[in-house]
């Protein structure tokens, strides 16, 4: 939830991506699923594997964050090569983001 709670996200046509610096070397992907979006269990398991399938491939260029993933409506596999294109894009412009704004709240 902390990461919610930092405010550094971005929204794209399914997906949403929030992320937070971590200070650690390895970055870390959570995954929510709202059953209210999704009602199927068979496509919110769909969307899990494609964002951690996604993540896997991506995850040693996005080091020091956390990411949370959040698809806001259901993919199907006719549509998943836009959907990875998307995640992959979101997961860069939430590094992008949540540096800039991490960079601005230094302490003195």
């Amino acid at each position: 939830m902390v990461v919610f709670a930092f405010k550094c996200g971005v929204t794209g046509e399914r997906f949403q991506v929030y992320a937070r610096p971590n200070g650690a070397s390895a970055a870390r992907l959570g995954i929510v699923v709202n059953k209210r979006n999704i009602p199927r269990a068979v496509d919110r398991n769909y969307c899990k594997r494609l964002a951690r399938e996604v993540f896997r491939v991506e995850c040693d260029a996005l080091t020091g964050l956390d990411l949370v993933v959040r698809p806001r409506s259901a993919v199907t596999p006719s549509l998943s090569k836009t959907a990875r294109a998307e995640i992959h894009d979101l997961l860069y412009r939430a590094q992008r983001q949540c540096r800039s704004r991490s960079e601005t709240k230094q302490p003195r």
